[in-house]
């Protein structure tokens, strides 16, 4: 096959056709940022407090104080506070409540965090994959005469590097909030550890 036919192939295909996958990740890379961002600041609590004060009402008090102490800080790790204070009367179903509260608190906690490692990292492998069909496009403008040709080499040039460009745009904020939030992440799951391990051990008693 003449390579003319191979080189037309790519004239075919519009620029929006190798921008839209960039702007879809955007999209959705922006919203799930927003979405964490809000997430662990409405979980930032100081929960060695939360526990010592729930802790302490179920000594002196009854469990509903210190149910109500934990239901003021709402989040997946204070939900492993209320499963513990709710099974204290049978200390096996203590011991299964913090361990499937604490597995599912993670799961929350991380939640999205792969899909924005994804978007991180396929973003500039969509402008790259654009860079590559504006090159064709521009070689193939080289195969032409007249306007059309000057045309085509432009529109190609103009399309590999505005994907490029796009894709890293895309690509450098969204490896910037993964590593955060992973950092916050380990934080959160620190805390979940320390909660797990007071509560078992209190448990015990």
């Amino acid at each position: 096959m003449n390579t003319n036919i191979y080189l037309s192939i790519f004239d075919a295909v519009p620029t929006w056709v190798m921008l839209a996958p960039i702007f879809l990740c955007s999209v959705v890379g922006v919203a799930i940022i927003i979405e964490r961002l809000l997430f662990f600041r409405g979980i930032s609590h100081d929960y060695r407090l939360i526990v010592a004060g729930c802790l302490e009402n179920l000594r002196s008090g009854p469990r509903q104080e210190a149910r109500s102490l934990g239901a003021r800080y709402p989040g997946p790790i204070s939900e492993v506070i209320d499963g513990f204070i709710s099974s204290l009367s049978d200390a096996g179903a203590t011991k299964r409540a913090i361990s499937d509260l604490s597995a599912i608190a993670v799961r929350k906690i991380e939640r999205h965090l792969g899909t924005l490692s994804t978007i991180a990292t396929i973003s500039p492998m969509f402008g790259l994959l654009g860079t590559v069909t504006g090159m064709m496009k521009s070689f193939s403008g080289l195969t032409q005469e007249g306007q059309f040709a000057h045309d085509l080499l432009a529109r190609g040039i103009a399309e590999a590097l505005i994907t490029t460009a796009l894709g890293l745009i895309v690509a450098i904020p969204a490896w910037i909030f993964y590593n955060y939030m992973v950092s916050r992440v380990d934080i959160f799951v620190k805390d979940l550890d320390y909660v797990a391990n007071a509560l078992d051990g209190h448990g015990e008693r």
